[in-house]
């Protein structure tokens, strides 16, 4: 998933308002990181997964972020306590799964199904 799509009404999100709450701009800038870097490096759209099936390291999601240590923990935890990150799959896997990326990758996959196209170009994709 080399792009996904950010409304215009993301900072209205009540997730994002609790992320932006704790910890500022920075949060949002950190999280937007997150998402840019899962879905760039991601074997499966929404999932911290690497293209061979690991968990992508930690640190490489930490510089992702721009964030220190201590506070990408703090945003990891409290997305994950808000349901923005799977709470399971994190503490067990130590793998960030973003159901609302998983959801759009599928109804965009879904539409292009509709439209009887075979391949997905990505809008800025390599």
């Amino acid at each position: 998933m080399k792009w996904f799509q950010l409304d215009s009404d993301t900072p209205d999100d009540p997730k994002i308002r609790a992320v932006v709450r704790h910890f500022g701009p920075a949060g949002f800038g950190g999280l937007v990181g997150i998402w840019c870097h899962v879905a760039k490096h991601g074997r499966v759209p929404g999932h911290s997964i690497d293209s061979s099936g690991r968990p992508m390291p930690i640190d490489d999601l930490i510089a992702a972020s721009g964030l220190d240590e201590t506070t990408f923990s703090g945003l990891v935890e409290l997305c994950a306590r808000i349901g923005h990150f799977r709470r399971d799959t994190w503490e067990r896997e130590r793998v960030i799964q973003i159901p609302a990326m998983e959801r759009r990758a599928d109804e965009y996959t879904r539409k292009l199904a509709r439209r009887g196209q075979r391949s997905i170009d990505f809008i800025g994709g390599n």
